[in-house]
């Protein structure tokens, strides 16, 4: 069996593990398009279609084997699309997702150094294109600006209440300064994440030790600088992450206990950068940390279980 993102390996169940990725991703990714955004899904499928042909091209240009639907990289361009507002222009996104495709993912491919692709396209975009990604919508005449429920946390200290977002559509206004919005579709659905994980585990799809360690971590970190971790966690693209970043194990060390350190360096770092730089969401940089810290984990996770052994 060999590795490949998004999934823990390759064999005769793979095409079961890319239908299960795919459902888990479009129930929600699906419900946001009923109650926000209708053209939103088929906006995602287009840009899978894209990356799945970006891939398709790539391995035509250095004479690599073909496959009919490049299932990896279409995944990685959902990814992207659900963690960007739905309104981000084409030409953004089709340079973002050339980008991950052609330079971070498919060239990476079997060294031991690999970013996570959606999160490397999701950069380009904040570097870029940085008013496009926190663009979320015109405001209305008598508010100030939008806000999504963890930016007005953010700007404000103000948790909207659970029930407000949780139970029903985000909208309506805060003290005649913001009309809230619901953010990008990794934002959103939190409640509906978690049972959503939990069977991704289950069936092996993914594993548990890094976005557990990613989660706990966060967690206690936003506790410590004074914030509400549970306010934390169910809000903004936390439990997203978990789910469909944090856990991809490409770009995540391959042993256990490398895992559940990845894990740790990527909580505690999200938690550093939202609390001490103007980055709402801040996963973007804490996964891609993580990722550049991966290799040196593998290495001495390696390297102290082969001493331990030598010494049996």
């Amino acid at each position: 069996m060999s590795v490949a993102s998004p999934f823990i390996k390759i064999g005769s169940s793979s095409s079961a593990m890319a239908a299960w990725a795919w459902l888990a991703l479009l129930i929600p990714c699906s419900i946001y398009s009923i109650l926000y955004h209708p053209d939103f899904l088929p906006h995602l499928l287009g840009f899978a279609l894209l990356g799945s042909m970006a891939e398709s091209v790539y391995t035509l240009i250095i004479r690599r084997k073909r496959r009919l639907v490049c299932t990896g990289s279409a995944f990685s361009a959902a990814l992207l699309a659900a963690s960007v507002p739905p309104t981000v222009p084409f030409l953004p996104m089709l340079f973002a997702i050339l980008l991950m495709v052609w330079i971070i993912k498919l060239p990476m491919v079997g060294s031991p150094l690999r970013f996570n692709a959606a999160m490397a396209g999701r950069l380009f975009l904040m570097l870029v294109y940085p008013a496009t990604v926190v663009n979320w919508g015109i405001p209305a005449v008598d508010v100030i600006s939008t806000a999504t429920p963890q930016e007005l946390y953010r700007s404000e200290g103000y948790p909207l209440e659970y029930s407000r977002w949780l139970f029903s559509r985000i909208e309506g206004s805060w003290e005649g300064l913001f009309t809230l919005v619901p953010g990008s579709p990794g934002e959103t659905f939190p409640l509906l994440l978690i049972p959503i994980g939990a069977l991704l585990i289950w069936k092996g799809i993914i594993g548990w030790r890094t976005p557990i360690a990613f989660l706990v971590s966060f967690g206690i970190m936003t506790a410590v600088f004074g914030n509400d971790p549970l306010y934390n966690l169910l809000s903004a693209a936390a439990l997203f992450s978990a789910v469909f970043i944090v856990a991809d194990p490409v770009s995540t060390p391959m042993s256990k206990s490398a895992q559940v350190t990845c894990g740790l360096i990527i909580g505690i770092s999200n938690a550093l950068i939202r609390q001490y730089t103007f980055y709402t969401e801040a996963i973007v940089y804490a996964v891609l940390i993580g990722n550049c810290c991966a290799p040196l984990l593998d290495k001495i996770a390696f390297e102290l279980r082969g001493r331990v052994l030598v010494n049996r």
